[in-house]
This record gives C-alpha cells, structure tokens and sequence, in this order.
C-alpha cells in the first residue's frame, strides 16, 4: 500500500487529537520534509514534497521549495490560495493543518509564505507500540550506496528513531531503507529494513523516523525481549544459548 494510503487508513482508524496550528508547526520542528496540497480556485489540485524550515510563532510559516517551472509557480501559488500541510513529528505523530499562500520569496532557493489557518490542525500517532530510549549502533544502507554509521534512539517493535551526521547522505520520505545493528557478533548480526516516514535536521544531526516492514517486525521484537534497563534507557543485553549474558550495547 502507498505511504499516502497507509496515513489515510491511519487517520480514519486512529484519534486525532485537534491542537493549535501554531503548536502544529512547532511539533514538526525545523528542516523538516513535508506533503503539500495546494487547491486553486478552479479545483485544481497540486501536490509536491517541500521543506519546513520555520514560523514566526503566531500567523506565517516557510516552506522551501522544489524546483518548479515559472509556469507552475504561477499557475498554482496565487495569493489565497487554499492548501493543506502533513508531516511526521519527531515523536511519530502524524501531523496536519491547512493555510493559505502568502507569496513566493525567490533567492538562491525559493519560499513560500503561508498564512496559517486559525483552526483544524491534529495530531494522530502512527506508532501505537510501546517505545523504548535506547543508544544503538547501526549501519543505514539506502538504495544500494555505501553504509553511513547511526545511532538509533528508541525501539519499538513497528518502527525506530536514528539519527546520523548532518554531512553527505541525502534521505526523503517514502525511500526504503535498511539498519544493521553493529559491534555484535556475526552469528547474532541483526538488520532490519523499512520506509522512511520523517526527516528532520535537529543541531548537527539528520533525525528520522523508520517505519519496519512485517519481516524486519520478528527481529525488533526480538531486540526488544532482549532489553534491560538501567536506571535511565534500556541497553541491549545478547545472551549465548545458554543464557548467559555475554555483552552490552549502549
């Protein structure tokens, strides 16, 4: 099924929790990569991917943009021009509020302003699992290129936050990804594979959401029968088939 269609089928099955659009735009945070409807008076409807990159706090939000044509610029970006905004947050909520076209800033990327609406914005959480704060070491492989070092951030059994320095490695949402625990024994490699679901820049840091396919599920729950906490996180605790607790993960 689509990304698209999975959100939809989400939404209608899950609470949506109604919040302030100012708050909306706060949970997504910064450098964040989102999904744009933009509905023109005569009910055309245009849809691409752009990039949150910050509000004022009270009426505007700034969008970066794709790159588009002048006619498609002019054709769907009017002033007043109604549109519809989703993302994922960075606690794995998938958000939504509407707004209106401000006007494009052209300069060496282009902007968009919108004005938000007062109203209608929700939250609606797509990972009903319990998480767990963890520090693992991992490797991300997407679409055949070289393995980039990762930390994941939490675990649950139908996904996982990671993040990665902010150099080289360019990730959207919908790509399909792969994570393979690191410094553990080769017997016990573990990797799981998935879809990117959020994308976000947080200080020097690249954070995204991984949403594990049905094969990747058995392993994470495995991971997650085999986590002690400490006092503060869970560590990863990989026993021989004896039991016997042989190593630590942090």
């Amino acid at each position: 099924m689509p990304i698209k269609e999975q959100l939809n089928a989400i939404e209608k099955n899950q609470e949506a929790i109604a919040l302030a659009v100012t708050h909306a735009v706060l949970k997504l945070g910064v450098a964040t990569l989102v999904r744009v409807h933009i509905q023109t008076p005569t009910k055309a409807l245009f849809r691409f991917n752009g990039l949150l990159i910050g509000s004022d706090g009270q009426r505007f939000c700034y969008l970066q943009l794709p790159k588009l044509s002048a006619q498609q610029k002019k054709q769907y970006f009017g002033a007043g021009y109604r549109l519809r905004l989703h993302g994922v947050s960075a606690d794995g909520s998938l958000i939504r509020f509407g707004g209106k076209v401000q006007g494009l800033m052209e300069a060496h990327h282009t902007l968009l302003c919108v004005e938000l609406a007062r109203d209608g914005a929700s939250a609606t959480p797509l990972r009903q699992d319990k998480r767990f704060n963890v520090e693992l070491s991992a490797a991300l492989s997407i679409d055949g290129k070289a393995s980039v070092p990762v930390t994941i951030h939490d675990l649950s059994v139908g996904g996982c936050l990671f993040s990665y320095r902010a150099i080289g490695l360019q990730i959207d949402t919908e790509q399909n990804a792969t994570l393979s625990l690191t410094g553990i024994s080769a017997s016990q490699a573990l990797t799981m594979s998935g879809v990117i679901l959020s994308h976000r820049l947080k200080g020097e840091r690249y954070h995204c959401g991984l949403k594990f396919d049905d094969r990747a599920k058995s392993q994470s729950a495995w991971l997650v029968t085999n986590l002690d906490y400490d006092g503060e996180q869970y560590r990863l605790s990989i026993p021989h088939n004896d039991g016997e607790v042989t190593s630590s993960l942090t």
